[in-house]
């Protein structure tokens, strides 16, 4: 069941001079009950902006985003309400995300309370669940964030998003964080509630190890838009577009006999506010020809389940 459906999303910033940032500029996906959907990318191609616009902490500038068959985008009030129950989000920093003047209990147990999942004297026993259920020792309900180290921060505020029983949830640079030891028992945590409550995931990082692991499909941006989406095993085995072999040639690889030449692209990211015109991509690539710098190449289905935007798959 498509559960999570984004069509020709846009979010463009003006500035001053009349420029304006294309920050997300035509992004299109769709994510199923069940699926772990990763997004990949250089910091600054709008990973986050688009994780932003999802759960509608941004408005967006066009396109459209539907959750469970309902409008996101159109809704206000009550309904909005209503489908932010089913999409939680994940932040990068935990204890930048956490209320330092609220204890474990209080920091977990508001939602419940603001959303009337449950009696105020029902509470702590929920709450001594849900910690339960993410590894976190409830003989901590009264202690602060500051108390807690990195790993046991970022439990908690899965606890807390997983207290509305959502049935999305965005993780943000949800391990960039943490210690390499600490993010695989968080990506762990994260793949047993999945396989456990059916939980979906949006799951957001330029890690691209941990996306491996993690993800069923994999979109990777670049300037704002989505330039490859494909199976994981196969995207990472068989990439189609250049900036992706770029991407995966820079994955360090523990075995001599599997590290394969590092892709050095040239120059730097273009500005999000000056766009190359064709393919956004095409001042860096080593593979540019003709087309490339005045044509906008189509994103279209190269192979089966496989999508790219790339004049050498026309």
């Amino acid at each position: 069941m498509e559960l999570l459906k984004v069509e020709g999303l846009k979010k463009y910033f003006h500035l001053r001079g009349n420029r304006v940032v294309k920050a997300v500029d035509g992004v299109t996906f769709s994510l199923s009950a069940g699926e772990a959907f990763g997004l990949v990318g250089e910091s600054g191609c709008g990973k986050s902006t688009v994780a932003k616009l999802v759960l509608k902490l941004l408005e967006p500038t066009s396109g459209r985003i539907f959750f469970k068959g309902r409008d996101v985008t159109a809704a206000r009030g009550k309904e909005l309400s209503s489908i932010r129950k089913g999409l939680q989000i994940i932040f990068q920093d935990p204890l930048a995300s956490l209320n330092p003047r609220m204890n474990l209990l209080d920091s977990v147990g508001e939602a419940l309370i603001v959303n009337r999942i449950v009696s105020k004297s029902d509470v702590k026993e929920r709450v001594l669940n849900l910690l339960q259920k993410v590894g976190v020792d409830g003989e901590a309900l009264y202690r602060y964030p500051h108390e807690f180290s990195g790993g046991q921060r970022q439990r908690i505020c899965i606890a807390r998003a997983l207290a509305v029983e959502p049935r999305l949830i965005v993780a943000d640079e949800a391990l960039s964080a943490l210690d390499v030891s600490i993010q695989a028992q968080i990506m762990n945590l994260l793949d047993e509630l999945r396989k456990d409550s059916g939980l979906s995931y949006l799951f957001i990082s330029h890690n691209l190890l941990a996306v491996e692991h993690f993800s069923d499909r994999v979109a990777v941006m670049y300037l704002g838009k989505i330039v490859e989406m494909s199976g994981t095993n196969t995207l990472f085995k068989e990439p189609l577009h250049p900036y992706t072999e770029a991407l995966l040639s820079a994955v360090p690889k523990p075995w001599a006999d599997e590290r394969g030449k590092r892709i050095v692209l040239e120059g730097d990211v273009p500005s999000p506010a000056d766009i190359p015109s064709g393919c956004p991509f095409h001042p860096r690539c080593p593979k540019r020809f003709a087309p490339c710098d005045t044509i906008v190449p189509e994103f279209r289905e190269a192979k089966e389940g496989s999508f790219v935007s790339c004049h050498l798959w026309g």
